[in-house]
């Protein structure tokens, strides 16, 4: 993996992180002010709500550059390493066709409710709608990465690279970070 690829791999990490962090003292502070002083402002539950969505788009992006959506991998497990490359491979494709339509989808989405302001913030609603083709973009890029090193590793790899690359991934999940 490159530099670049880790730099922004932590950056996402971060945002995800700030976002949560900050939705969270947003709640306390809506709640305490709610039901201590009769008091809320009137824009906290809108921001909280578009920061829950920029943070699952952003983070289901991080999950997709580290390969770690749930999934059910009882079929490939069968398979041999090469088997089990060709089933990722059709499930990346699969990925991928459903991603372009989540991305093709979320433009149009954009481009009507850029004309559309939020009640509470007073801000476009382009902003809380840019998340969703930004997120499909991010994790279609992460995909076709990986669909491309599996490509090249199916053709020019040897089935005992292969297995010995399955080994050392399934080895790594269970390693704790440095």
């Amino acid at each position: 993996m490159s530099s670049f690829s880790k730099w922004f791999e932590a950056l996402q990490t971060k945002i995800c992180s700030f976002m949560l962090f900050f939705m969270c003292v947003m709640v306390v502070v809506q709640v305490t002010l709610r039901y201590v002083f009769n008091f809320s402002f009137v824009w906290s539950e809108e921001l909280i709500r578009y920061l829950m969505i920029w943070m699952v788009m952003l983070g289901s992006a991080l999950v997709q550059a580290r390969n770690e959506h749930v999934r059910i991998d009882f079929f490939p497990m069968l398979a041999g390493p090469r088997g089990r490359r060709v089933m990722e491979t059709i499930f990346r494709l699969c990925t991928l066709v459903f991603l372009a339509i989540l991305l093709i989808k979320g433009v149009k989405m954009v481009y009507f409710n850029r004309l559309f302001e939020s009640s509470g913030l007073r801000i476009s609603m382009l902003w809380a709608s840019l998340a969703i083709p930004l997120g499909a973009l991010l994790m279609g890029v992460y995909t076709l990465r990986d669909l491309i090193t599996d490509g090249y590793r199916m053709i020019f790899w040897s089935a005992d690279r292969l297995g010995e690359e399955d080994r050392r991934a399934a080895l790594a999940k269970f390693q704790t970070p440095e």
